[in-house]
């Protein structure tokens, strides 16, 4: 029982080190690979937000009837395509640079999400930190989604600081024009 003690506190202390929770990096943990995706976070039936598929998370998010995966990663993996097409999932590739994020980014990950509105999406990015911020700033800016509630979601996964919470506002303050 100590030993698990210890190993919890050293795992919590090299998070901490690595700069996990450090909101410029994207940090990597076992402890957020709960669900189909790094962090996963289901919004409503028909909307998730997540990060890399972890273990068979494809097949479990198949079989939540995701239908579209909107993936934001600017190098998403080579054959990230192939594996969706090949389980019946459609996918788009908005590359949204992590240390650069546009406003045309924004403005064409909200073309998509017009595009795809009523279907199952999943947006994706590697640690669900650009997908749940875009996925805020559209639901507030085109969705009709309160801000504090939209925020809620965000907050699931996590609070943008520097960049990031620089570009939401930017996006916010534009109504997403």
């Amino acid at each position: 029982m100590i030993y698990k003690t210890i190993s919890i506190a050293l795992a919590a202390g090299l998070l901490a080190a690595c700069g996990a929770s450090s909101n410029d990096t994207q940090g990597d943990s076992e402890m957020t690979h709960a669900g189909p995706t790094m962090n996963f976070h289901r919004i409503d039936p028909q909307l998730a937000t997540g990060g890399h598929f972890v273990g068979d998370g494809l097949d479990e998010v198949k079989a939540q009837g995701v239908t579209v995966v909107i993936d934001l990663r600017d190098k998403p993996p080579e054959d990230q395509a192939q594996r969706l097409a090949d389980a019946g999932i459609r996918w788009v590739n908005v590359p949204v640079v992590w240390k650069e994020p546009k406003l045309e980014d924004f403005a064409e990950f909200s073309r998509v999400m017009a595009e795809v509105e009523g279907e199952n999406v999943l947006v994706q990015c590697q640690a669900n930190y650009r997908a749940s911020a875009m996925t805020y700033a559209y639901r507030v800016t085109q969705g009709g989604v309160p801000e504090a509630e939209a925020r809620r979601d965000l907050e699931a996964i996590w609070t943008p600081e520097g960049t990031w919470e620089a570009y939401v506002g930017e996006i916010l303050e534009s109504g997403g024009d």
